[in-house]
């Protein structure tokens, strides 16, 4: 595992990437939140096509959709299997990403900016894109699968 730091129930790495991507179809985030996160909760809201938050309240990411960093927040990936087509980091400094599920990432995107990761024992985080997180501060993280 590259760039990894282990304990004995968590593995943590650093992702960063400076690839540019178009706003995504998703959510964004507006507090700290979890995948599982009902719209009551307003942890989450509907995004715009700018890529900010649109006020109105939303559930976390679905399968096949993509959620943006609104803030400096920590997310945790809590829905076992959820597919995520790509991370947007990019304008915030993200508290982390705690994965504490079986979770697929296409892309993480972060202009730059670093997403610490922290992955529960015995779950993983699989990145499944082509060249998932570029070559940025050092770390390339290729397709690959990650376990805590």
């Amino acid at each position: 595992l590259k760039a990894a730091l282990f304990t004995t129930s968590t593995a943590a790495i650093m992702l960063s990437s400076s690839g540019a991507l178009g706003v995504a179809a998703g959510v964004i985030s507006t507090n700290n939140a979890a995948f599982n996160d009902l719209a009551v909760a307003n942890n989450w809201n509907e995004i715009t096509a700018r890529g900010v938050a649109n006020g109105t309240p939303a559930g976390g990411p679905q399968d096949n959709g993509a959620f943006t960093y609104g803030g400096d927040h920590t997310i945790t990936a809590d829905e076992a299997g959820r597919i995520i087509t790509a991370i947007n980091v990019a304008g915030t400094t993200p508290v982390g990403l705690n994965i504490t599920q079986n979770t697929v990432v296409g892309s993480i995107v972060t202009g730059g900016n670093l997403l610490p990761v922290t992955i529960t024992a015995g779950k993983s985080l699989t990145l499944n894109g082509t060249n998932a997180v570029a070559a940025n501060h050092g770390f390339d993280a290729p397709a690959d699968i990650y376990t805590g």
